[in-house]
């Protein structure tokens, strides 16, 4: 995460110090959804051996308590903030750094001769920082455009996992999730394309809103010390589906940097 703000940090440097011209500062934030797919089905699981405990238990003389399925998720919030350099009136080149969270948990516990605990939870963040350009089709004071982009997507899940059977459970249950707790991390290149709809309020300011659709696979995700992630305990890694969409409310400032002192709009 470290290294992908700094070179996001160096894109903005090289910006200012090399075009010294005009630059658009943006900033966006809204809704968003994320497959998340083998987190998902991890989830699944769970809320079936939940469920299934839970009807169990409700009819059981000797064990009482009860446990709320987990959210699906994927749903959640992106926020993004980047920079463009605007060649003409329709086209510009930039970069931008987005961040994107969603989690799920869920904790109860049955009493019978002893407490068996369920703590289930999953915490997913995706960085990505995305080049790209921004081209405007109309500009009759309401601008249409269209954005697209290569980026480089870094996903972390922080799971931690308490999963306790009462013993007057009549059966075994197999295939039950591996508990534990721990941090895995992975990344990937991936797509990103949308359309924009925007509208300057001042030479110095442009409100407006876009929509944007991304696709990306994580192969794997591990642990710092090479462990890889096994969702369903098949002693196979699990590959994650970051593709989604987004729908970001967003505010740039246009600034000109050039070396006489001019201020000139971007728009």
């Amino acid at each position: 995460m470290k290294r992908l703000l700094s070179v996001l940090l160096g894109l903005l440097l090289l910006g200012i110090t090399g075009i010294a011209g005009p630059l658009e500062l943006g900033f966006g934030v809204g809704p968003s959804f994320s497959s998340l797919d083998s987190f998902n089905e991890s989830v699944g699981v769970f809320n079936a051996l939940i469920s299934h405990l839970n009807e169990t238990f409700d009819v059981h003389p000797d064990v009482s308590g009860t446990v709320v399925p987990m959210p699906s998720m994927g749903t959640g919030m992106i926020l993004s903030a980047g920079e463009e350099y605007r060649l003409t009136n329709w086209f510009a080149l930039g970069a931008h750094v987005e961040y994107m969270g969603s989690s799920s948990s869920t904790t109860g516990s049955y009493q019978g001769s002893d407490i068996s605990q369920i703590d289930v939870a999953y915490n997913a963040h995706i960085l990505g920082l995305v080049l790209g350009g921004d081209v405007t089709f109309v500009d009759l004071g309401l601008r249409l455009g269209a954005i697209g982009g290569v980026g480089y997507f870094h996903t972390i899940l922080d799971r931690k996992v308490v999963f306790e059977i009462p013993s007057e459970y009549p059966d075994v249950i197999a295939g039950l999730p591996a508990e534990g707790e721990g941090r895995y991390t992975g990344g990937t290149f991936g797509l990103e394309a949308g359309i924009t709809l925007s509208y300057p309020l001042f030479d110095w300011l442009t409100i407006g809103t876009q929509v944007i659709y991304r696709t990306a696979d994580v192969d794997s995700l591990k642990t710092a010390q090479g462990v890889a992630l096994d969702l369903n305990g098949d002693g196979q890694s699990e590959s994650v589906n970051l593709s989604g969409l987004a729908v970001e409310f967003t505010f740039s400032i246009n600034i000109d940097l050039s070396l006489d002192g001019g201020k000139e709009s971007l728009q």
